[in-house]
């Protein structure tokens, strides 16, 4: 697949889902229903997942929102990184990718001081589309890429 032929279905995807009632059938429809029922859409907001990160010095360009969230008594304002690539292959490397991409959104929020140290950081649900034609068979979380699974006494690090 060229390169052109990806940018032009990543652009469709944001285009998409610039709507917050997509945003809102995506997350309803493939969210597990117990964190989608706790979201009010109606106050969904949408922020800029414009950014380049430092390790890679990739320019970044997903489509972030965040929406309001209640559990317990308390509401809080969780982001939604909805990672918007074609992703049309298995990629085992995902994981770490979303770790990183994650982390690189934090620092842009606390280096455009949307949020301070002090504050603590906000929850992110991060979203992957994956419309391959083979099941996603690669862990889902980091911690599983670590082979051989290790000693109790280093797991508490990882």
């Amino acid at each position: 697949m060229s390169a052109p032929h990806h940018k032009h279905h990543d652009t469709g995807y944001k285009e998409l889902f610039s709507y917050p009632e997509f945003v809102q059938q995506l997350i309803e429809g493939f969210a597990p229903p117990d964190i989608a029922q706790l979201m009010d859409f109606t106050q969904l907001k949408q922020h800029s997942g414009y950014y380049i990160t430092p390790m890679f010095e990739e320019k970044i360009e997903d489509v972030v929102w965040s929406v309001e969230v209640t559990w317990e008594g308390i509401t809080q304002e969780v982001y939604l990184y909805i990672l918007l690539e074609f992703q049309s292959s298995v990629d085992h490397t995902m994981p770490i990718r979303m770790m990183h991409y994650v982390a690189c959104f934090y620092s842009e929020l606390l280096k455009q001081k949307v949020i301070t140290p002090s504050q603590g950081l906000p929850p992110i649900f991060p979203v992957v589309l994956y419309n391959g034609a083979h099941p996603w068979t690669p862990p889902l979380d980091i911690f599983d890429l670590v082979q051989p699974t290790p000693p109790a006494f280093l797991q508490r690090y990882l």
